[in-house]
């Protein structure tokens, strides 16, 4: 038998009423045999997605101390190019050096606090400046050019800069950390470096891209895309006759988690199977807050930002690998706008589900939740979390 356990230390209510009995196709439910399912069944308090001091909480301990992409290098692709991200009530901006390098620094004038730069692009000057009092600053951040120097303290305008913020390209993506303690991307991403590297997304294009608003807890979202139980019932219409969401294989690598999924009509004929890259579709979450659905030719890739505790943003890209051997231009460029409509059409789904959870969250029935063991990455998350806060 397996053990219950509560993620979250949640008390065990006075009792249960006895489960309804009726007709169920016992193929949608997952047995305690199951072995690619790690983890046994759990438990949460439904206050983890409503409590203002948690949210505060995890703001400061896990997404002010860990690693993220935020933009595709695409958007900085040329030397002078930048992008201003504003996420997490940070203003941000990531720029390509004449010398190839990418830097990103905090988006705010060291002389009164103004919005440095407003929006993305090109910035052919190679400098930017201040609108409100003129200070310039260079794409490293450093401040170039002070308006009446001689009225200020000189001590006080050397080295003068805006505060810089660790940046690092790999596998198409910019990742930041806003911490100077966090390990290296490398270190921090343990065995997804090698897995996500695998696909090698840095000689892929970032070709499709959409942000959605939910009206819901941030790990109500991460929830809603890391377990694949709900496919045959919440996308009978989309995933549910192509994936195989029962043979799943799920593995935990703290502080991530990943699964292979096998897809219907695909994965069978592939003759080396043991190569679950190319047979499977890898679903990987990097915690706290990225996904990557990579199948062998292309992915999806999502972040979800925390709002306030009950508002979220998913930033989502379709990214899309070279020509597949034996397919046209033509031919490979339908499919991928077939793929991306299918994207939505999920991330859809899913989005009803998710506001509809997030109308009841105060609700005095929303108290204890449970996971199942198909829910093993939840449990896995949601004790990674509790772990970091605490």
């Amino acid at each position: 038998m397996t053990k219950e356990r509560d993620t979250n230390d949640a008390p065990e209510p006075d009792g249960h009423a006895a489960a309804a009995r009726c007709p169920v196709d016992r193929h949608l439910f997952p047995t305690a045999e199951e072995k690619q399912y790690p983890l046994p069944p759990s438990f949460v308090d439904g206050k983890v997605y409503t409590d203002p001091d948690q949210y505060a909480r995890e703001y400061e301990k896990i997404f002010m101390q860990s690693w993220f992409p935020v933009c595709p290098s695409w958007d900085v692709q040329s030397p002078r190019d930048l992008v201003v991200w504003d996420r997490l009530r940070q203003s941000v901006v990531i720029t390509r050096m004449d010398d190839g390098r990418i830097a990103a620094w905090h988006n705010v004038c060291q002389h009164r606090g103004a919005r440095l730069v407003k929006e993305s692009g090109q910035c052919k000057a190679g400098k930017v400046k201040c609108p409100w009092h003129g200070f310039a600053y260079n794409l490293a951040g450093e401040v170039t050019n002070v308006p009446l120097r001689e009225s200020f303290d000189e001590a006080t305008l050397t080295n003068l800069r805006a505060t810089p913020i660790r940046a690092v390209e790999w596998s198409g993506f910019v990742w930041i950390n806003f911490s100077n303690d966090a390990p290296s991307l490398q270190e921090y991403l343990g065995d997804l470096w090698g897995e996500i590297g695998h696909y090698r997304m840095d000689g892929f294009q970032t070709r499709y891209r959409t942000t959605v608003e939910l009206h819901a807890n941030w790990k109500v979202v991460v929830d809603a895309f890391n377990e694949t139980w709900h496919v045959p019932f919440t996308h009978q219409e989309t995933l549910a006759g192509l994936m195989l969401w029962r043979d799943a294989k799920i593995h935990v690598c703290p502080p991530h988690s990943w699964m292979t999924l096998p897809v219907a009509g695909f994965t069978e004929r592939m003759k080396d199977k043991a190569d679950h890259h190319g047979a499977n579709v890898c679903h990987y979450l990097a915690f706290p807050n990225t996904i990557f659905s990579c199948f062998p030719t292309h992915l999806q890739m999502w972040t979800i930002w925390p709002v306030s505790a009950e508002e979220t943003i998913i930033d989502a890209w379709g990214i899309v690998g070279p020509v597949p051997a034996g397919m046209s231009e033509e031919a490979w460029a339908k499919q991928n706008e077939r793929d991306w409509a299918h994207f939505l059409k999920v991330v859809g789904e899913n989005s009803t589900i998710i506001n509809s959870l997030g109308t009841v969250a105060h609700s005095k029935g929303f108290g204890r939740l449970m996971f199942n063991t198909a829910e093993s990455r939840l449990t896995a998350f949601h004790e990674e979390v509790k772990s970091r806060i605490s």
